[in-house]
C-alpha cells in the first residue's frame, strides 16, 4: 500500500475513534443531565465530527508542542476556533442557533465562552498523553488488510449517515424562517391589544412563553416530558397567573404546537439533541417586542395622566 494512503487510513482511523468517543463523552453527560438518554450529535449514529476534528488536532499537531501548559492552551483555543467556526457555519446553513452560551459568562456571542476553553484544553492533554499513545500503537498492530477495512467501513457509514440526515432536515430551514416570522407576527397582533389589556405590558419575557410552549409541545411529540417547562411559564408571566383565559398565550401555543406537527422524525431528534435550537436572532424578536411594549405603555400612561390632569383642570 502506498505510504501516502497508509496515512490517510490511519490519520481517518484516529478521527473515527475520536467521532466515537466524543460521542460517549458529550451523550453521557446530557443524558445524566437530562436524566434520560439523548443521542448528542448532528448525525444518528455514535460519532461527532467536531469531536474527531479536535482529537486529530491534538493527536497529530498538539504532541509536538511537548510543553503541557503549551498543549492546554493551544489545543483550548484551536477547539473553541473550531467551534465557533461550526456554529456560524450550521447557522449559516440552517438558519437556526444550534447552541448558545449567551447566559455564560465571558462569552463570544454566545458561540463559545471561557469555560468551554478550559473544558477542550483539559480534553486536549487527555488525548495527547493518556489517549493517543496506546490508540497509535493499537491502529499501528493492524495488518493492511484490516486497516482498509476499519477506515472504508466507517468512512462508508459516516458518509451515508450525512447523506441520511442532510435529506431528512431539508426543509428546516424554511421551517426555522417560517417560525421566526410567524412568532413576529403575533407579538405584533398581541401589541395591538395593549390600550385595552395594558396589564399585557408586565409581562417582562414573552421568550420564556414561546419558548415553554415549544418544549411542551415537542415533549408532546416525543412522548416525553421536558422538567421545568411549566415553571418556566410560570416564572415568567406571574401577572397573568388565574387570570381567564388570554387569547394571546394561545396564540403563542398554537404557533408551537403547529410548529412541532410539522417537524419530521429526523428534524425533532435534533431538537431534542439540541434544546437550545432555534432560529437565527429569535431572542432578538421577543427584545424587540419588548422594548416597542413599554413604548406604547409609557405613551398610553403618559396619555391617562394628561387626560387626568385637564379634568383637575376643569
Amino acid at each position: 500500500m502506498p505510504h501516502a494512503i497508509h496515512q490517510l487510513m490511519v490519520a481517518w482511523t484516529y478521527f473515527f475513534f475520536y467521532c466515537v468517543g466524543g460521542w460517549v463523552v458529550e451523550s453521557t453527560y446530557c443524558s445524566v443531565a437530562e436524566r434520560h438518554f439523548i443521542n448528542r450529535g448532528f448525525l444518528n449514529g455514535p460519532y461527532l465530527p467536531i469531536y474527531g476534528c479536535g482529537g486529530i488536532a491534538s493527536a497529530l499537531l498538539l504532541s509536538r508542542i511537548g510543553s503541557p501548559l503549551g498543549v492546554f492552551l493551544t489545543g483550548g483555543a484551536l477547539s473553541c476556533l473550531l467551534e465557533y467556526v461550526t456554529s456560524y457555519v450550521m447557522e449559516r446553513m440552517y438558519h437556526a442557533r444550534w447552541w448558545d452560551y449567551s447566559d455564560k459568562p465571558l462569552n463570544l456571542q454566545g458561540r463559545i465562552w471561557a469555560g468551554g476553553f478550559l473544558q477542550f484544553g483539559c480534553c486536549c492533554l487527555l488525548v495527547t498523553y493518556v489517549t493517543q499513545p496506546p490508540l497509535a500503537a493499537a491502529v499501528a498492530s493492524l495488518r493492511d488488510t484490516q486497516l482498509v477495512a476499519v477506515s472504508c467501513s466507517s468512512a462508508t457509514l459516516m458518509l451515508a449517515d450525512l447523506v441520511v440526515t442532510h435529506v431528512g432536515i431539508a426543509g428546516l430551514r424554511a421551517k426555522m424562517d417560517s417560525l421566526k416570522q410567524e412568532t413576529a407576527s403575533r407579538l405584533e397582533s398581541m401589541r395591538e391589544l395593549l390600550p385595552s389589556r395594558p396589564e399585557l405590558a408586565r409581562v417582562k419575557d414573552w421568550g420564556q412563553v414561546m419558548e415553554a410552549s415549544l418544549r411542551r409541545r415537542l415533549a408532546g411529540r416525543l412522548a416525553d416530558r421536558l422538567a421545568g417547562a411549566r415553571d418556566m411559564l410560570r416564572e415568567a408571566t406571574p401577572e397573568l397567573l388565574g387570570m381567564p383565559s388570554l387569547p394571546q398565550v394561545p396564540s403563542l401555543d398554537e404557533l408551537a404546537s403547529s410548529f412541532s406537527s410539522r417537524l419530521t422524525d429526523q428534524e425533532l431528534r435534533l431538537l431534542r439533541a439540541f434544546p437550545s435550537l432555534r432560529p437565527s436572532n429569535y431572542r432578538r424578536v421577543f427584545d424587540e417586542y419588548y422594548q416597542r411594549v413599554q413604548g406604547v405603555a409609557r405613551a398610553t400612561a403618559e396619555r391617562v395622566h394628561d387626560a387626568m390632569e385637564e379634568r383637575r383642570g376643569e
